[in-house]
């Protein structure tokens, strides 16, 4: 039995070293993209709020805007649940190479 967990830990190391790495690409991506986003995001809001009052665009479509810039500031909060989730695999794989 403690010849198949080493075996089975020692299976598991490098894909937890590949997660790792994963995870590091993951977090550096997201920490870049999301002032890109956000900025652009930011931008969207700005245009839709300064048109309609300057009167360059209907109701609907600054309501439009505001949305699309919702959905762009949101790419960065689904990119950090993926790497949250990446982040809790790998911590369950070092916690069973630990064990």
């Amino acid at each position: 039995m403690r010849i198949i967990r080493f075996l089975l830990k020692m299976v598991v190391f490098p894909i937890m070293l590949i997660v790792t790495v994963i995870q590091w690409f993951g977090t550096f991506i997201i920490g870049f993209s999301s002032t890109v986003f956000n900025v652009l995001a930011g931008l969207f809001l700005m245009v839709a709020v300064l048109s309609y009052l300057m009167g360059l665009s209907a109701g609907a479509e600054a309501v439009k805007m505001i949305v699309a810039g919702f959905i762009v500031f949101m790419i960065p909060v689904a990119g950090e649940w993926i790497v949250t989730t990446i982040t809790a695999l790998n911590m369950g794989m070092r916690n069973f190479i630990r064990s």
